[in-house]
């Protein structure tokens, strides 16, 4: 097969492609999958909703204008747009804008909106219509227990559009989408007890120190020096923290988490926007995603104890996850977005990633850094999906973590001891998160099956995009990686529902591509070294994932920005700026983590797609940033 650089699935089963610099044009399809089965045509008259993307105007002077606004020798430093200015400089022109809204009009879409960037356009039409004008009718489907529609064939933008609209959001109503949460599993704990409920109930009193695995914001403060900013008066008063989320939760769970540290925080704080009609039932209160929803706000909200908290919930499906950081940029009311749900890059189409990707540097031109969770399965984010040993592993980033505007968050393991059933673990210093580490006593007493099934692969999420050029904050930063040869995906034929019992090669990704390194910094992960959540009116121990560390860091950003009555704005040049400029030594934002592996990158004393920069010295990183303390 040769190097791959796209995907297209009429079902949905998978979409990726080599977004730059690609030399070949090879599609790859998978004609049928086990797990998905056709359910035949779609109700004709059902209405649903689509996004179509525009074109952006001059692509490179949006990219240089989002660094300038950050760059003090800059004559538009600290010059944020509004997303009306943004729509008016890159955006497309109004006569643009009527030709793409007249022509959905006149096959009988209604248009519900167009964005303030004049890059999104959102309409909504029957089943019936979208076959039409796009090519293809559309069939239900059902996969893993959950219901959805997509083409059935291939679909084409209308030749009235080409030019000027890019892609079509929503066609696909797949769930896409997974949050990065991991759990302690039940094999191989100490003395073989449940962890659903904690040994003891957290304290507001910071100076007693938690458990591993029963750690609070109060212990992360503690950990990575937030709290001289607490000293100053620094709480994230006066600013607008940002989640984006893809399940429901319920409030009363981050206020009971809250007021059970003791933080002072207003009773009217959060504000739920629900973006395209909100999650879907089944992503409800109560369903497994919630549980990401909850922490998400608590982490961040608990570091920031000041702030207000607006988050965004949409469906994970179609056009939702676009529909929903389009829609808190466009408000503009956020000073800070973090994300923890995502998929392997290469799942996401060139247009796709491309409209993301427009999003986010509008965010950052309107001073909004935008942070998401590098992934939970180590250095090979998509056997998160194709599981080994049925499949072989593939080195693969996690979206929208890989998109060189977006700050990925990493993982880490605190220096702590294990108790287990049979011995002790102990790890003595701060080390990249991977499960490697018990693979060892795993295997001895539960066998190798057990940590293939449980333990493996689990880990800090990082490596090298073959979507996304290496970025300028990234040019000749020693350590930075390329991507490595021979990396394919087999998979046993039964995965995939072909007859056989023989491997077939799913995907081939290109080697030495000098592409965007992630993540960019790291936090404790490890749910062994992890935390306590507040869900459904209790108390669970030994949670973790850089689901935790997104929002943690959207905290600490949140203060940041605080600290200096600023938005602060594409956070990359400032944070490799401040790396070049300190190092690891005095006084450093940074603290080298130099121990363990993600499972294939090591974690050095330099940069690293393990570890990114290292862990934080949150105290000094604010002053880096300008923050008086």
């Amino acid at each position: 097969m040769k190097t791959l650089t796209a995907i297209t699935v009429a079902i949905g089963v998978l979409t990726t492609s080599l977004a730059y610099g690609a030399t070949t044009s090879t599609q790859f399809h998978i004609e049928k999958d086990a797990r998905i089965a056709d359910l035949g045509l779609a109700p004709q008259t059902e209405v649903r909703q689509i996004t179509l993307s525009l074109a952006v105007k001059n692509r490179a002077a949006m990219e240089t204008h989002a660094a300038a606004v950050v760059d003090p020798a800059s004559p538009n430093y600290r010059k944020f747009l509004t997303p009306a200015q943004f729509g008016s400089l890159y955006g497309q022109d109004a006569t643009a804008i009527a030709q793409v809204v007249n022509f959905l009009q006149a096959q009988g879409l209604t248009v519900t909106k167009v964005y303030a960037n004049n890059l999104l356009i959102s309409a909504k039409g029957t089943n019936a219509q979208l076959a039409a004008v796009f090519g293809s009718p559309i069939h239900a489907y059902r996969m893993l227990g959950r219901t959805y529609e997509a083409p059935a064939g291939a679909t084409a933008i209308p030749a009235n559009l080409a030019g000027i609209v890019t892609s079509v959001h929503g066609l696909s109503g797949r769930p896409l989408f997974h949050s990065n949460i991991v759990r302690q599993p039940a094999s191989g704990v100490a003395t073989g007890e449940s962890k659903l409920q904690p040994s003891r109930i957290p304290t507001p009193n910071a100076a007693a120190a938690s458990l591993p695995g029963e750690y609070t914001v109060l212990d992360l403060a503690a950990k990575y020096d937030v709290t001289p900013l607490y000293a100053a008066g620094v709480t994230g008063a006066g600013k607008t923290i940002g989640i984006a989320t893809l399940a429901g939760y319920r409030q009363s769970d981050a206020y009971g988490y809250w007021n059970a540290l003791g933080l002072s925080v207003a009773p009217n704080r959060i504000t739920d926007v629900l973006v395209d009609g909100g999650p879907l039932p089944a992503d409800g209160p109560g369903s497994g995603g919630a549980g990401e929803t909850t922490l998400d706000v608590e982490q961040s909200g608990g570091v920031a104890p000041g702030a207000n908290v607006r988050v965004y919930l949409a469906p994970n499906q179609g056009n939702g996850f676009l529909d929903m950081f389009a829609t808190a940029v466009d408000e503009n009311i956020v000073d800070t977005l973090s994300v923890s749900w995502g998929a392997a890059e290469v799942f996401n189409g060139p247009e796709d990633l491309d409209a993301f990707h427009a999003v986010f540097v509008q965010a950052a031109l309107q001073g909004i850094p935008v942070i998401a969770a590098a992934g939970d399965a180590g250095a090979f984010d998509i056997n998160s999906v194709f599981p080994y040993p049925s499949c072989t592993t593939l080195l693969t980033a996690d979206h929208p973590a890989s998109d060189s505007a977006v700050l990925a968050a990493g993982g880490t393991t605190l220096p702590h001891t294990q108790v287990h059933k049979y011995g002790s673990i102990t790890i003595p210093t701060e080390r990249a998160w991977a499960w490697d580490y018990l693979r060892g006593y795993i295997v001895k007493y539960y066998g190798q099956t057990l940590y293939y099934t449980d333990y493996f692969p689990v880990g800090g999420g990082g490596g090298v995009s073959v979507d996304f050029p290496r970025p300028s904050y990234q040019d000749n930063l020693a350590g930075a990686a390329t991507s490595a040869a021979a990396q394919s995906l087999y998979c046993k034929a039964s995965v995939v529902g072909d007859p056989g019992t023989g491997y077939e090669d799913l995907i081939d990704l290109p080697p030495a591509v000098a592409g965007r390194n992630l993540p960019d910094v790291s936090l404790n992960a490890d749910p062994y070294s992890g935390y306590l959540i507040y869900f459904e009116g209790q108390w669970g121990a030994g949670s973790g994932g850089t689901s935790f560390v997104a929002p943690q860091l959207n905290g600490i950003f949140t203060l940041i920005a605080a600290g200096k009555n600023s938005r602060l704005g594409a956070l990359h040049p400032q944070l490799y700026g401040a790396f070049k400029n300190y190092g690891y030594g005095a006084n450093s934002p940074f603290r080298a983590v130099t121990a363990g592996t993600n499972l294939y990158y090591k974690s050095t004393n330099r940069f690293n797609p393990a570890t990114g920069l290292g862990s934080l010295d949150v105290a000094n990183l604010a002053r880096a940033l300008g923050v008086t303390l």
